[in-house]
């Protein structure tokens, strides 16, 4: 068998497991990045500041504006400004977004079983360890 250049077959993977969300996340009117937000507040208590989404995603100011506020009107997060401090933006999972973020960890979980299957332990090992080489190649 030919051997694929190694971005060639990382951007087909990607391509396929993006494919994949998007058609699972569509039945929860769900974008990756609203899943990414949820996931990543889901993490942190389930309130942040809307500056703390701006770097875990890596995208400028208006592009979280945008995002925040789509989830914002599909109830997935509530928003006010703090009050000691009126240019932060604190956000906050709603009991909808709670609720679906604990549907998203069972739906990852098992995306990541279909992922490995057929790799033992020491092969994920292995993996991990050359993707992180790989990950840091590239920054």
């Amino acid at each position: 068998m030919e051997r694929q250049p190694i971005g060639y077959m990382l951007k087909q993977i990607t391509d396929k497991i993006k494919v994949s969300a998007e058609v699972n996340l569509k039945k929860h009117n769900l974008t990756l990045s609203q899943t990414r937000v949820i996931q990543y507040m889901a993490k942190h208590g389930g309130t942040v500041t809307q500056k703390s989404i701006e770097d875990y995603l890596h995208v400028a100011h208006p592009t979280v504006v945008g995002i925040v506020t789509r989830m914002e009107k599909n109830d997935f997060l509530d928003c006010h400004f703090d009050e000691n401090d009126k240019r932060i933006k604190i956000v906050s999972l709603t009991e909808k977004a709670m609720q679906i973020s604990q549907i998203l960890e069972s739906e990852i979980a098992a995306q990541e079983q279909l992922l490995t299957k057929g790799l033992s332990e020491k092969d994920m090992d292995y993996l991990y360890y050359a993707l992180q080489i790989i990950l840091k190649n590239v920054d």
